[in-house]
C-alpha cells in the first residue's frame, strides 16, 4: 500500500470521500447513507483545492484505489496556538476528515493515512491533535492513542 500526500488535483475525489463520511441519519431499519448532493459539494472541492495549495498548515494523505479514484483519505489542519506552561509548540492539529470508500474498507487504509497525517502534524510542531469520531472509528483512534480528555463546548451560527 502506498500512502502519498494529496495534491490539488485530488480535490474532487477528496470531496467525494468527505461526502461519504458525512452520513445522514438513517431510519431504524436502514443503513446510514452519504450526505446528499448539493452546492456544498462543489464548495467543498474548491475549499480542499485551496487547502492543499497551502503546504504549511494543511495536508491530506491518501491511498489510491486506481488512477483517478481514491480508496481512503485523512485531511487535517495545523491551528496556531499560544504557548503555555505545557508547550511552546506553535500548533494544535485538527483532523477534519477520515474516509474510506466502502469498497476498500477493512484493509488498513484508514490507519495508514491517519498515521501519515499524524506524523506530518508532529514534525510540523503539533503538541495536540484532535478529531471527532464516529462510533465505527473509535477503536482505530483509541489504538493510535486518542482519548476523550477535552471537555470543550462549541457554538454554531444558525
Amino acid at each position: 500500500m502506498l500512502v502519498r500526500r494529496a495534491v490539488a488535483a485530488d480535490a474532487g475525489e477528496l470531496a467525494r470521500l468527505r461526502q461519504l463520511s458525512l452520513t445522514c441519519p438513517a431510519v431504524p431499519w436502514t443503513r446510514p447513507r452519504a450526505a446528499p448532493d448539493g452546492p456544498w459539494v462543489k464548495e467543498c472541492q474548491e475549499a480542499i483545492e485551496a487547502m492543499l495549495r497551502d503546504q504549511e498548515t494543511a495536508a491530506a494523505f491518501v491511498v489510491d484505489a486506481e488512477p483517478g479514484r481514491l480508496a481512503a483519505c485523512a485531511m487535517g489542519l495545523l491551528l496556531p496556538r499560544l504557548p503555555g506552561p505545557g508547550s511552546g509548540k506553535p500548533f494544535n492539529g485538527d483532523i477534519s476528515t477520515v474516509a474510506t470508500d466502502p469498497e476498500c474498507r477493512r484493509r488498513g487504509y484508514a490507519r495508514a493515512v491517519v498515521t501519515a497525517l499524524m506524523d506530518w502534524m508532529t514534525v510540523s510542531g503539533c503538541k495536540r491533535i484532535s478529531l471527532a469520531s464516529s462510533p465505527e472509528g473509535e477503536p482505530l483512534y483509541a489504538s493510535l492513542g486518542f482519548a476523550y480528555d477535552d471537555p470543550r463546548m462549541s457554538w454554531q451560527a444558525r
